[in-house]
């Protein structure tokens, strides 16, 4: 491959002494972020499964496994955690991408710090080289679809363009040179997962992002790349998409390029979700006296319906289910979309109560905030019909995307306990909070996920 390559260039240059500070600390709270979506995701049968199969393809190794606490080899560890992390849809969003980084960027990053025994400072490193390629990656590999504006979409999900980012990470922290690093991003994306997102809307299973096997394809186009392996000329390489790289080092997205979730849920839940929360603070909603729920909303959220689920991916995937599940328990987490829960006859009952209605000016501002116009908006109403013929109506609400509002260090620490609970031994929440906090002074910071997985409270276990 001729000519420079500013992808190449970042990847195999960055050094910590380079990061702002801004970027650190986002990268230390998308990490915290990360590490409570596996802990809230590893109870799930898809990631018990892909545990399962990580254990018998790559059973040895110097990595760990957030499941079930087992040592793997790189690959299994990046594979299964990263299924883990994603499995209860409550792991971050990252701009351009329409999907989730962390829950590859992260796994990948921690299991090469297990193996190769790096630094808190070099592993955060890693994880701002896997994020900012991620947000360019994205941006590549979905370019044309924010011009779509029909229900015929069907852009590519998260491992297709997570494989790049994943390479990205391995390259870095091998130390391979830029020739190799651009063939190694070349093989991750020309083998990279082809994911109809769409289609796993309207069916959905245990695929959902794809993110395991995004993890998993970077890591192995690396080493690929490492033994010889060459690959095509990598989309960030070409000259119409040159602009999203030419910035890398100089402009870090990651400050302003995470939503992090309150939700157990699919993003384009989450207006309502606010919609919801807001009129459940202005008024007593008990569920009996709920008589009809009308959601208005833009045609990407009314294609997730409202059909009674059968499976937590069903439920994620969901309009009605989520909408329902806030109005009994006030919360959307990972219990709220458990297989277990799904025979709750009021979340049910509530369900066959819930009515979508898509309208223009929801649908144009959808799309508007699409090509980041700065009247666009991601936003819903939600009108409530009470028993004795009370209707109110929350109004529009928009949910701020990037960058969201919020989120402090402490709030991220109150989710992080919130999703460690029942699933951590409670005295080593704290412990490993700090050592979170601390992580850029740590030698080697795989003691981190020793501790955590010497922590763990085995699934089922009460």
């Amino acid at each position: 491959m001729s000519g420079d390559s500013p992808a190449a260039g970042f990847i195999t240059r960055l050094t910590w002494e380079r990061l702002p500070r801004e970027v650190i600390d986002r990268a230390v709270m998308c990490l915290t972020d990360t590490l409570a979506a596996m802990l809230a995701g590893r109870a799930s049968t898809s990631a018990r499964v892909a545990d399962d199969l990580a254990r018998a393809w790559w059973p040895a190794g110097g990595a760990t496994s957030i499941v079930s606490g087992s040592p793997l080899g790189t690959g299994g560890a990046a594979f299964a955690n990263a299924v883990a992390a994603n499995a209860v849809d409550i792991d971050d969003c990252g701009i351009y991408t329409w999907g989730h980084p962390g829950a590859q960027v992260v796994p990948a990053a921690l299991a090469l710090a297990e193996e190769l025994r790096l630094s808190g400072r070099e592993l955060i490193t890693a994880i701002v080289v896997g994020y900012e390629i991620a947000f360019r990656a994205g941006r590549c590999v979905n370019h044309e679809q924010s011009a779509v504006h029909s229900a015929e979409r069907t852009y590519r999900a998260c491992g297709s363009w997570g494989a790049v980012a994943c390479a990205a990470i391995a390259c870095h922290v091998h130390g391979l040179d830029e020739a190799t690093t651009r063939h190694a991003l070349g093989i991750a994306e020309y083998d990279s997962p082809d994911l109809p997102m769409m289609r796993a809307i309207d069916t959905p299973g245990m695929v959902k992002h794809g993110v395991g096997f995004g993890a998993l394809t970077g890591l192995l186009s690396a080493d690929l790349a490492r033994r010889g392996f060459t690959g095509i000329e990598p989309g960030l390489d070409q000259e119409r998409f040159r602009p999203y790289a030419d910035d890398l080092g100089s402009d870090y997205y990651l400050p302003r390029g995470i939503t992090w979730k309150r939700y157990s849920s699919c993003a384009w839940t989450h207006p309502a979700l606010l919609a919801v929360e807001k009129l459940r603070t202005e008024h007593p909603l008990p569920p009996g006296s709920v008589a009809r729920v009308v959601i208005e909303t833009y045609p990407d959220a009314a294609r997730l319906g409202t059909r009674l689920p059968r499976t937590t991916e069903e439920a994620q995937f969901n309009l009605a289910w989520p909408v329902a599940a806030m109005l009994v328990d006030g919360r959307v987490g990972p219990d709220q979309v458990a297989d277990g829960r799904l025979g709750s006859p009021e979340i049910i009952d509530l369900c066959r109560r819930i009515e979508v209605v898509v309208t223009d000016d929801l649908t144009r501002r959808y799309y508007l905030s699409e090509v980041n116009d700065p009247e666009g908006s991601d936003s819903a109403v939600v009108t409530v019909t009470l028993t004795d013929g009370t209707v109110l109506s929350s109004g529009r609400v928009d949910h701020v995307l990037y960058p969201e509002p919020g989120w402090t260090q402490d709030e991220m620490r109150d989710k992080f306990s919130w999703l460690a609970a029942g699933r951590l031994e409670p005295a080593s929440i704290p412990r490993l909070l700090a050592a979170l906090a601390d992580l850029e002074s740590a030698d080697d910071s795989s003691v981190l996920m020793r501790d955590l997985a010497s922590s763990l409270i085995p699934v089922g276990a009460h």
